[in-house]
Parts: C-alpha cells; sequence; structure tokens
C-alpha cells in the first residue's frame, strides 16, 4: 500500500467544491432505450455537476428480459458495453449505462431481487467506474393461461396495468412474442394469439421486467445511481481522481471465545480507479465476532 501525500489523513475522501470537481460543467451520455434518464442524471447533476443527456441505441442487441437476444457477458461488461454504444453513438469520451439481473440472491430461495448496477466511462481519464444496489421490493409475476381463465387475482398481484405484461406462447414456438401490455383488452388478445400458436393451447404471461414498464425496479436504478454519484465525488487522496471507494473487502473476525477467524467482514479497502494507491479501514466490529456465529465453537 502506498504512502498517502503530505498532509492526507488515512481514508479521507477528498470532495471538493462542486464548481471545482473535474466533472463540473462536463457532459455525459447515457445509453438508454428504456426511459433511465430521470432516473440517473439528478444524482449526477447534484453530486458532480455532470450533466447527463440520453442517446437512443439498440441496447437490446446486448441481451433482453425475454431470452430473445441472450446476454453473452457478465452484467459489469454488459453495462460497460452498453455505455460504450452511447459514447461511439455520440462521438464522446464520456458515457453511463445501467444493467439489472432479476432473481433470487445467492443462496437464498423464493425470494426475487432486483440488482442494478450503473457504470461510468471515462475515456479520457482511462477510468470505468460503478456501483450497484439491491431491491427487494419489485413485484414480478408468472403464469401459463388458457384463454377466458380468470386471472384477476394474478393481475393484482402483478399491480396491471401500472406494471407491463409480456405474453408469448406456454410451449412450442417462441413466437410471437407481445411486451409492453398496459391494457386488458390488449392482453386478452395477446393471451389468444399466442394460446393459438401454443403446442399446449395456453399462453405464458410475465411481468414485463423493462424499466420503462417496470416502476418498482425503477427506486433500485436510482440508488444505484446515487451510490455512484458519490463515489465520483470522492478523489484519491493520491491523485485526485473521481472515484474513490471501496474496493474489497477483507475478512476475519476472531472468535470471542476461541479467537479462531470467522468469514466475517472485518475491514474495508479503499481504492482509486486510475493509480493503484489503497487504504484499510478496520471496521468496529472486527474486535471480535459472537462465539454462535464460530463454525468452531457452534459446529
Amino acid at each position: 500500500m502506498s504512502n498517502p501525500p503530505a498532509g492526507v489523513e488515512p481514508y479521507l475522501e477528498r470532495q471538493p467544491r462542486l464548481d471545482r470537481h473535474p466533472y463540473c460543467d462536463s457532459t455525459a451520455v447515457l445509453a438508454t432505450m428504456h426511459d433511465k434518464l430521470p432516473l440517473i442524471a439528478p444524482a449526477m447533476l447534484t453530486a458532480v455537476g455532470l450533466d447527463v443527456r440520453d442517446v437512443h441505441v439498440d441496447t437490446d442487441r446486448l441481451g433482453t428480459f425475454t431470452g430473445d437476444v441472450a446476454r453473452l457477458g457478465t452484467p459489469w461488461e454488459t453495462a460497460v458495453a452498453k455505455a460504450r454504444l452511447g459514447m461511439n453513438a455520440a462521438g464522446v469520451r464520456l458515457g453511463l449505462a445501467s444493467e439489472g439481473s432479476i432473481g433470487p440472491p445467492p443462496g437464498v430461495a423464493f425470494v426475487v431481487a432486483a440488482r442494478e448496477l450503473v457504470v461510468l466511462v471515462d475515456d479520457e481519464r482511462g477510468l470505468v467506474v460503478g456501483e450497484s444496489a439491491i431491491g427487494y421490493d419489485i413485484i414480478t409475476i408468472a403464469a401459463d393461461v388458457a384463454p377466458g381463465d380468470d386471472i384477476e387475482r394474478l393481475l393484482q398481484r402483478g399491480t396491471f396495468p401500472e406494471h407491463g405484461m409480456i405474453v408469448r406462447p406456454a410451449a412450442g414456438p417462441p413466437a410471437p412474442l407481445h411486451k409492453g401490455i398496459h391494457d386488458r383488452s390488449g392482453l386478452d388478445d395477446a393471451i389468444r394469439a399466442c394460446a393459438a400458436e401454443s403446442t399446449d393451447g395456453r399462453a405464458h404471461i410475465e411481468t414485463d421486467l423493462r424499466a420503462h414498464h417496470c416502476p418498482s425496479r425503477r427506486p433500485t436504478i436510482a440508488a444505484a445511481a446515487h451510490r455512484l454519484a458519490q463515489r465520483l465525488a470522492a478523489l484519491c487522496p493520491m491523485c485526485a481522481t473521481p472515484g474513490w471507494g471501496v474496493v474489497r473487502v477483507e475478512l476475519g473476525v476472531p472468535c470471542q471465545h476461541c479467537r479462531r477467524p470467522v468469514q466475517l467482514p472485518s475491514a474495508d479497502v479503499f481504492g482509486c480507479a486510475a493509480c493503484t494507491f489503497e487504504q484499510t479501514l478496520t471496521r468496529p466490529e472486527s474486535r471480535g465476532a459472537d462465539p454462535g456465529r464460530c463454525s468452531w465453537c457452534n459446529p
């Protein structure tokens, strides 16, 4: 670990006056097809003075929630690729994008969560910085239904028509595929059309998880954008580059009884997005772990 420059306190997150921040009065583009600008731009403007404007590019080519286009990269790789699509389309060197993953958290069954990632790509400084947030309030439904089935309770649970629906055949061919349905007559028509093409005479309906059709996703995207904006507001104590923040967490807290290490967070390692400078901040709870969390004392 490098030593901090003279006069810099350990773990200090340097936050300059807004009008002196490196991104103040700069412009970035947000690659989106799904109305994410109001979720991301305000945090960037407030925290670092960055003006974010949307650019419409076909981000669906990198993957869709419906699976008709498979996402080949990781969420991080996909978000960075989206940002670069927007940057290339607008001819700029500063871009943002977001990518979501919906499903159960690792090791947790019967829970659906939205993990939202927002990244900034800065080709002038050679930076790629991102932050994520997890939301457990996302509303999703899915069912196979036949034309004429009573689906009122299902739709109420999915808060339709506020949340849009997707309909496809329940078995057999993948098409037709109807997206973004927000009215009952359109939903009934799609169910009949897809059931007619399905080998079992049923249609599969599910929540449209795209951000502009799934309002319960949107607060988590905004939370990830806020976290990224706060990270960008902090400058590296060594080189003053935006994006100073936690890069990893160290594990190993001694058991209060046997003193063997328990795999709990003991320290946060802060790092720079540009240089190799790091600082470690020990967590207060690192002094000792409850024996009930120790695999030796409580096997």
